[in-house]
């Protein structure tokens, strides 16, 4: 669950995101996602949606979970980044920081930060950035992203969805779920299929 000191922008968008996050993690137990998939290498598990696709993209992005097309609109969207920690990188607040000057400096998206703050997403310490964005397609976004940092890996885990304030309080709450079933599996796993039954859970 999300915990820990939040900075916001005085924005009703910003409002809200911290609202639904308090309310709607606290209902996760009582939500049941679809099934568990990891990764390709085995590395890390998440819960999805029974209906969305996952994905083992090439590059950097380990998983990419993504809901059905709705209408003419983004679909949202999780997806998860595992790398190995550079120097200056062994926090996850520096993690972030760092994936925050990617984001804008190699992506070139100008972001605008909503809220930022330590956090902790299935147990693991964490750093969390909401921020809105505008896609190619000229579509507004809000995303959700957080950083873990575990024995030399860093683990970017970023939700997204469409930034409307019915759409933010809608589907902001499943993104959480999703992000906060995020685990880490023992290094000793052996490579599996994608989406398969996942090995035992440990922290």
């Amino acid at each position: 669950m999300w915990s820990g000191r939040m900075r916001s922008t005085v924005t009703i968008t910003a409002a809200l995101a911290l609202t639904v996050g308090l309310a709607g993690l606290a209902a996760r137990a009582e939500t049941a996602l679809g099934r568990t998939v990891h990764d390709a290498a085995n590395q890390i598990t998440i819960d999805v949606p029974a209906g969305w696709t996952v994905q083992t993209p090439s590059g950097n992005i380990a998983l990419k979970a993504t809901a059905p097309a709705a209408g003419k609109t983004l679909p949202d969207s999780v997806d998860v980044v595992v790398r190995s920690t550079l120097f200056g990188m062994n926090t996850s607040e520096a993690c972030e920081q760092k994936a925050m000057w990617v984001t804008q400096h190699l992506g070139h998206i100008a972001f605008t930060t909503l809220s930022a703050g330590p956090a902790t997403v299935n147990g693991y310490p964490a750093y969390l950035h909401v921020y809105t964005w505008n896609a190619s397609t000229g579509e507004m976004r809000w995303s959700e992203q957080v950083c873990v940092v575990k024995q030399g890996r860093a683990y970017v885990l970023t939700g997204t969805t469409a930034d409307t304030v019915e759409t933010i309080a809608v589907r902001s709450e499943e993104l959480r779920q999703i992000i906060d079933s995020f685990t880490i599996l023992p290094q000793a796993t052996a490579p599996a299929e994608l989406g398969g039954p996942s090995p035992a859970r440990g922290h």
